[in-house]
């Protein structure tokens, strides 16, 4: 009778296991959930295309926050979605360098939606004295 027990209780568990590793590869892929993420910044870099802007430009897509930070040597604007939720923590589009001033960034930083990383990161791309 303790010997079938103890197989039960030996197979129970192991099928707790697997539901749970199945469970958390289906409902918990960051990976997954990151594309989604992705795809709203590839939206708004597309969607503003190469039309060249003198300001920044903060957007809202669903309960995402973009900053959109013209790059006046290239024409350009470079997004930055402002509060992820999943991996990478910073999401960027198209790549490349820009700067912001320190009254640029105090305005974005207004928004209070802005996540710790991307602050960070911000922060590290002000001209001149802090």
């Amino acid at each position: 009778m303790k010997r079938w027990l103890l197989i039960g209780l030996a197979v129970a568990a192991v099928l707790v296991i697997f539901g749970w590793l199945v469970y958390r590869g289906i409902f918990s892929n960051e990976e997954l959930a990151s594309k989604q993420e992705w795809s709203i910044v590839q939206a708004v870099a597309s969607q503003d295309g190469d039309k060249a802007a003198d300001k920044i430009e903060l957007v809202k897509i669903d309960e995402y926050s973009l900053v959109g930070i013209p790059v006046h040597n290239a024409r350009k604007e470079i997004w930055i979605m402002l509060n992820p939720r999943n991996p990478p923590y910073y999401k960027q589009l198209p790549k490349g360098s820009y700067t912001i001033s320190n009254e640029e960034l105090k305005k974005i930083l207004a928004s209070r939606v802005v996540s710790s990383t991307v602050e960070n990161c911000l922060e590290s791309h002000v001209e001149g004295p802090q």
